[in-house]
């Protein structure tokens, strides 16, 4: 036996009433909680595990360091994802960032010399 719903564009619904019923599970009023159910567990097979550890990334960030642990936790992240143009796209900007994390970093601590060396 057919549902006797109608869809949204006035058509009638093609699929199969469920035992006992004149609609099928999507029209079924007595289905809401199952329905809602069946959403909910699709939804979580859906959610993506991070690789990363959450822990790591600071709430605010300060200073280069809290940079840098952002951006190790963006690459733990993206390692594992599927070979694809954007993934390549952000392997390379992360690159580019840590690149210039390092070349920061350099540049601090040769301005910290030299200005401990001005000092004495």
């Amino acid at each position: 036996m057919k549902c006797k719903a109608k869809t949204n564009s006035g058509q009638a619904c093609r699929s199969q009433a469920i035992k006992d019923s004149q609609f099928c599970f999507i029209h079924d009023p007595a289905s809401g909680a199952a329905r809602a159910k069946a959403r909910k567990k699709g939804g979580e097979r859906r959610r993506v595990s991070h690789y990363g550890d959450e822990s790591i990334i600071p709430r605010e960030v300060k200073t280069l360091e809290d940079a840098n642990k952002i951006l190790a936790y963006t690459l733990a992240e993206v390692v594992p994802m599927e070979n694809s143009i954007a993934r390549a796209r952000v392997l390379l900007a992360l690159y580019d960032s840590f690149v210039k994390s390092f070349e920061i970093g350099e540049f601090e601590k040769r301005l910290q010399a030299l200005e401990q060396w001005s000092g004495k």
